[in-house]
This record gives C-alpha cells, structure tokens and sequence, in this order.
C-alpha cells in the first residue's frame, strides 16, 4: 500500500522545502516560549495544587491537536487542494492565543484564569488539530519520500537554533522583576501568538497542486466503520498503531520531570528557561543525525531507538528519585540534577515526530491518506489524554511509580516496533 506521489517540479520542490522549513523554524521557536511539559505545566502548577491538572496540560495540548482529526478526515478527502482548511484553522489559532494572551495579563481571580486558560487552551489545540491533515497532505503531495526525513529534520534543526534563544527569552522574562507572575506568562504568550502567525503565514505560500479526492461524500459515521476495518484487514498498520500509542502512553511521565525538579529539587522558576534550553539544544544536536537515519536506514529502526531513549529517559528519572532519597543531598545545585532528563528527551524528540508523521506517510495510499492520518492521530489523542492521568499515579504511588509505569511502556514499544517491516524495502 505504497504511497503515490504527485509530481511536482524540482523548482517547486525547493521552494515547499523552504517554505515549509520556514515554517517549522517560526514554531520550533514559539514553542519554546510556551513549552507545553515545562512552561505551561509550571504556569498551571502556580494556578492549582491538584497533580491531575497539572498533569493533563501537556497531555491535553497534545489530545487536542490529534482528537479531531479522524471527524474531518472524511471533508478533507473531498478537497482536491487541502490548504484552505489549513489557513481556516490557523486563522481560529491566532485570535485565540491572543485572546488567551490578554486574559492572563488581565483576569486576578485564579480560579477564573485557570478555567479560562484550559478553556482557550483546548480551543486553539483542536484548532491546530483541524490544519494538522491539511499540512501533512500539503507535505505528501510538494516534498518526495525520500527528501522528507531532511525537511523535517532542517524544521527541527532551524527551530532548535531559535528555539536556544527562545529558552533565553523565558529565562529573562520569568526573572524580571517588573513582569511579576502571571504578567510575564502574558508576554510570552503574547510573542507566541506573533511568531506562530508568521510561521503560518509561510506555510500558506505553499503552492499546493491539486490531488486524488475521493468523489463522493462520506459520512463521519461512514469513515468511522471503515476505519475499524482497517484496523481489521491491515496487520502491518494495526501493528504500526500499536507501537506507536505505546510510545505515547510512555510519555505519561514527561510533564512530571519539571514538577519533581520544582517540588522535590526547589528549583526556582526562571530555571524552566534553562530546562528548556536543554532541551532545545539536544534537539538541536540531534535533529540532523535522524534525518538521514530516518532517509538512509528508514523508520522502523528510528521508532525501535525513540522506544529505547523514552525508556532511557524514565529510567534516568527514576535513579535521580533513588539518588535524592539515598543522600538527601542539599544545595543550590540539586535543580540542576535534572538538566539530563531534558537534554535526553530533546535528543529522543525528532525521532518521535519522525515515526508518528514520516513512517505513516510512506505506508498510506495518496486517496486514503486523511484516513490513515484521522484515525492514527485520533487515536494517539485518545492514549494521550488517557497519559494526563499521570498525576494520579503520582498520588497513588508517587514519583517512584509513574517512572517505573513510564519505562515499561517503552519496552513494549520497542518490542511491537521490533515487528514492523520497513515500507521502502517493497518498493521497485
């Protein structure tokens, strides 16, 4: 079930991969500003005291990009030209986050600004979600298989280098003392809306050919029954899905590396910056090495190693737990024990997007594309949501448990990953 490529001109080519780099560099570096795990999870964690919010913020952004997808997946497919869904959704992005920007420079009452952040939060995840098929599709049909392992990697690797000062911003933000908490959070939520509208921008100068569209109107309950059949009839993909949802529900332990360094470590608050900063950097470092991993060795090998660094992050967490209760150390020092737990998740990152983008785009048929994209990404939203209840773990078991949940899920991983072939082996 290989996929089918338009044929687009060399020029044309060159100029998606830049725009689309382009794009990829603008939110590797916004992210920064707002990194769900560490700043929007610290932000809650000064809103709440409750572990079950402060462990589904970064969970929730996530569910909220892939849930949708599998509902319009069935309009999509009637679109020859998918980018004016994409520019639709990026439209309905902005003028939350602005609004979201503006609320917590302006709401006191805590309670109000943390339902209403949660609130705007989720509308501009689920928006983001609605452009998301459109610029995976944009992307099947303007960069060829095997140039797409470079192009996301230089998206990532641009971001990165953007991303290092992007850290720096919050650094400084968080530490001035003229932008007290939640005035700071305001400001970088500010510089996000801005920077992810250029980015946006970019992507929409893409000149998107026209593609297979399926002829007749489906029915969101028609896609749903022909999902379960694929699921059914296709064991390569359902295996595919299986590894891929395990190494989502791994990641049940990430919000929680920055809360353990804040709780357990002190660590005071424009340390996030430097968490981030880590974590960008390691990307940084890394991104190109999977590209061509991921061009020259395929993806298969690229999901089985993320298994293994999500494992090997956890387990990194769980010594650092084992090591604080052992000495109990005491000193400035101790936040910065956690700096490995970011820069080895930052380094583990690229090959994630990779195996949940690159790997399903070479297995799904061109006219069917926005149903495979749907359904896997809805169901990674599902098992990603599912994670966020991470934070009961923690007051079941406390940190010691949920790492050691975080690093058996991993091994699964691996193991359905381990089973999969690669798809450019069948090609002629």
């Amino acid at each position: 079930m290989q996929a089918r490529d338009v044929v687009v001109s060399e020029r044309e080519v060159r100029r998606s991969f830049v725009l689309g780099v382009l794009n990829g560099a603008a939110f590797g570096f916004v992210e920064a500003l707002i990194d769900p795990p560490v700043i929007l999870t610290w932000f809650v964690s000064q809103l709440t005291a409750s572990n079950l919010l402060i462990g589904l913020v970064a969970p929730m952004g996530s569910a909220g990009w892939f849930l949708p997808q599998i509902f319009v997946s069935a309009r999509i497919q009637r679109m020859q030209r998918k980018m004016p869904s994409y520019a639709g959704a990026a439209f309905i992005r902005t003028a939350v986050w602005l609004l979201l920007a503006t609320a917590v420079w302006l709401v006191d009452d805590l309670l109000l600004l943390l339902i209403g952040f949660f609130g705007l939060y989720a509308i501009a995840r689920v928006a983001s979600g609605l452009g998301g098929l459109a610029f995976f599709d944009v992307v099947a049909k303007t960069i060829p298989a095997r140039r797409r392992g470079a192009f996301f990697a230089w998206r990532q690797f641009l971001g990165g280098l953007l991303g290092l000062g992007g850290g720096w911003i919050v650094k400084t933000v968080l530490n001035h003392p003229s932008l007290s908490f939640p005035d700071g959070h305001a400001f970088l939520f500010l510089l996000y809306c801005v920077g992810m509208a250029l980015g946006m921008l970019a992507f929409a100068l893409v000149r998107e050919p026209r593609g297979v569209a399926v002829a007749e109107p489906v029915t969101v309950g028609e896609q749903l029954r022909r999902s379960g059949s694929l699921l059914r009839t296709d064991r390569v993909y359902r295996r595919y899905m299986a590894a891929r949802l395990t190494l989502a529900l791994a990641g049940i332990a990430l919000p929680f590396y920055g809360i353990y360094a804040k709780r357990v470590l002190g660590a005071p608050d424009g340390i996030a910056g430097i968490y981030v900063s880590a974590r960008v950097a390691a990307t940084l470092l890394f991104n190109l090495p999977w590209g061509r991993l991921s061009d020259r060795r395929g993806n298969q090998l690229v999901m089985r190693l993320a298994g293994l660094g999500s494992g090997a992050t956890a387990l990194l967490a769980l010594a650092l737990v084992g090591l604080i209760e052992l000495l109990h150390p005491q000193g400035y020092w101790l936040p910065y024990l956690a700096l490995p737990l970011f820069f080895l998740d930052g380094a583990v990152r690229p090959a994630q997007v990779l195996v949940g983008s690159n790997f399903l785009l070479e297995l799904a048929p061109e006219a069917e594309r926005p149903l495979y994209l749907g359904l896997s990404n809805t169901l990674v939203g599902v098992v990603v949501l599912i994670s966020g209840l991470g934070g009961l773990l923690v007051d079941a078991f406390g940190f010691t448990g949920l790492f050691v949940v975080a690093i058996g899920l991993s091994v699964a991983a691996c193991v359905f990953a381990a089973g999969l072939p690669e798809p450019r082996e069948a090609e002629i």
